[in-house]
């Protein structure tokens, strides 16, 4: 199922359907994760769960709508596509809460803010490859890495053969190498991070596999309900019954779960199994919702709304989780439904922010190619 958008690009509905509901995932696991971190153990089954696969999900889903022909540009035009459609987002986000952080209370860890300090600090932090103005962004980071690794391997793994060697090769090689060195671990005051290409080898393994579903079109045709159906329950049972299997070896082991920022997948059999049946529940999510105009539209911008969520991130959820907290705290069935409206309610109110910045800076957030009333395109 394709749909004809205005900047004349073919798109496929069903997977910018996906997206926004792991988009839904990513608020509301950042939210949980306020109320998990003051020990509630409702939240801290929730975050477990959430974040077993919602970020796997999403670069599965990257290298499903990734473009074979960006991989003959040369190199300079190739990470300029990239700087601009990546990395420049993150910068503007970054510069955009610094100064909320000069007007509005919020959390940001341990940067004293506002003060000539705690901007140094974060933007050394920020430097060495840890977005701590705008922690949503980091997903931005690890992206372009991956999508380098991409550019320099793709090219050798055309075959579908090939490229199933190729993820459990990926996989297996960056489990050792970030299960060893424990690259970036704050606990351990570890920072040896550039770019996060040392966790990029790993996501890459998930990346080729959104690569190989998109060559063998999964679900791009017409799917009976007999088969989407029991797609979505078998593919959430099987998240249900595993996620608490994978007990570690965790290298962030402060909340004993997968933290992909952290490079902590845990166990290396149940990790991939569970991150991949998540995965296939989005898509068959995906698949059955109707596509509704917002619904896709809101999909086609996920990247803004990664960096828009630092606003709830940094601002929203510590105050929110912390009234969760103390209200309703021991009570499961309210824990999972505040959570649920906070993130239908955050997303409610991205939509504005969203049209503005696509409407008069649609450079700056990743879309480098449209003109817009105040720039023209960078690419």
């Amino acid at each position: 199922m394709y749909t004809q958008l205005n900047i004349g690009k073919e798109r496929i509905q069903y997977i910018d359907v996906a997206r926004l509901y792991a988009m839904a995932m990513v608020f509301y696991g950042h939210f949980i994760e306020r109320v998990m971190m003051l020990n509630d153990p409702t939240a801290a089954a929730l975050y477990k769960f959430i974040y077993s696969f919602h970020m796997l999900t999403f670069f599965i889903l990257s290298g499903f709508i990734s473009r074979d022909r960006d991989l003959e540009f040369g190199i300079g035009k190739f990470l300029k596509h990239r700087f601009f459609s990546r990395l420049l987002p993150l910068i503007f986000f970054t510069i955009v809460f610094m100064v909320l952080a000069a007007i509005f209370p919020g959390d940001f860890y341990h940067l004293k803010l506002p003060s000539v300090e705690g901007y140094l600090e974060g933007l050394v932090l920020t430097g060495l490859g840890i977005p701590f103005f705008c922690i949503p962004s980091w997903f931005l980071l690890m992206l372009f890495s991956v999508e380098v690794v991409h550019y320099v391997a793709f090219r050798f793994l055309r075959s579908d053969s090939k490229i199933l060697i190729a993820i459990v090769a990926f996989y297996i090689i960056g489990y050792v190498i970030n299960l060893k060195g424990d690259f970036l671990n704050f606990t351990k005051q570890r920072m040896y991070n550039i770019l996060f290409i040392h966790e990029a080898i790993t996501m890459y393994s998930f990346y080729l596999m959104g690569v190989y579903l998109r060559q063998r079109k999964f679900l791009m045709e017409k799917v009976s309900f007999k088969i989407l159906i029991p797609g979505v329950i078998i593919a959430f049972l099987i998240v249900l019954f595993t996620f608490k299997l994978n007990t570690g070896p965790f290298n962030f082991d402060l909340y004993n779960s997968v933290v992909i920022i952290f490079a902590a997948h845990g166990n290396i059999f149940w990790f991939p199994l569970t991150a991949i049946a998540g995965s296939l529940f989005v898509f068959f999510l995906g698949k059955i919702t109707p596509s509704q105009r917002t619904i896709v539209w809101m999909g086609q911008n996920t990247l803004i709304l990664m960096c828009l969520n630092g606003a709830f991130y940094h601002f929203i959820n510590p105050p929110v989780g912390k009234y969760v907290y103390t209200h309703f705290s021991g009570q499961p069935v309210m824990i999972l439904m505040v959570g649920l409206l906070m993130t239908v309610v955050s997303l409610a109110l991205c939509i504005p922010f969203i049209y503005l910045f696509n409407k008069y800076v649609p450079q700056l957030v990743g879309k480098p190619k449209i003109s817009g009333p105040w720039l023209k395109s960078f690419i």
